[in-house]
Order: C-alpha cells, then structure tokens, then sequence
C-alpha cells in the first residue's frame, strides 16, 4: 500500500487531484485509515491512474474519463468514446486553423492600408 503522497509522486498525480478524483468518485483510494484519514492506494490502482492521465492527454474531461474507465474493457466501447473524441479535435483543429489564417493575414495586412 502506498500512502497519498507516494502513490502521487509515482503516477505524477498531484495530492490535491488524487483528493479531487477520490470526491467526485473516479479513484478513491484502497484504504483511509478511520483514525488518522489518511489515504492509500494499492499497487492495482497504479494502471487506473495511468489510464487517468492517458485519457486526460488526449482531452477527455473527468466525467467523461468516469464513464470510460466504468466500460474499458469493452473495446468496441472504448473504440467509439476514442472515435468521437478524434473528431472533435479535428473540428477544434480547423476551426483553430481559421483563426490562425486570419489572424496572419491581419498581421500582414496591418500597415499595407489605412485600415
């Protein structure tokens, strides 16, 4: 068993988001010792955090991480949450390469006109 600080320092989780992720259900630790309230997470619970961060990297939020972590192991489940998400981020890519477009093309502009 590893106490929160430990099992932080090994998933590069911080204390305050192990906390955070234990309130809103995602991953409460093994054990809390009823005397002191300290919390411990088990060896196991090293690859949950470890899908945590891997879903948290590709942009999925903690409700939506909640949902997938409930259904991971059904691959055509997951194989569509990772679906949905991919085209989100190509929509938010474009969108970000209009932005980017006129954003350059103002810079360029900027001095060429009275405008």
């Amino acid at each position: 068993m590893f106490k929160i600080g430990e099992f932080s320092k090994l998933t590069m989780i911080s204390i305050k988001m192990l906390r955070h992720y234990d309130e809103i259900g995602l991953l409460a630790p093994e054990t809390v010792d009823s005397f002191t309230g300290y919390r411990y997470y088990s060896a196991r619970q090293l690859e949950a955090a470890g899908k945590i961060q891997a879903l948290k990297s590709m942009g999925f939020g903690l409700a939506t991480i909640r949902e997938i972590l409930a259904q991971y192991d059904n691959a055509e489940s997951l194989r569509r949450y990772l679906a949905v998400r991919l085209s989100q981020m190509r929509e938010e890519s474009r969108d970000l390469g209009a932005r980017l477009a006129i954003l350059e093309n103002t810079i360029e502009r900027l001095g060429k006109d009275d405008n």
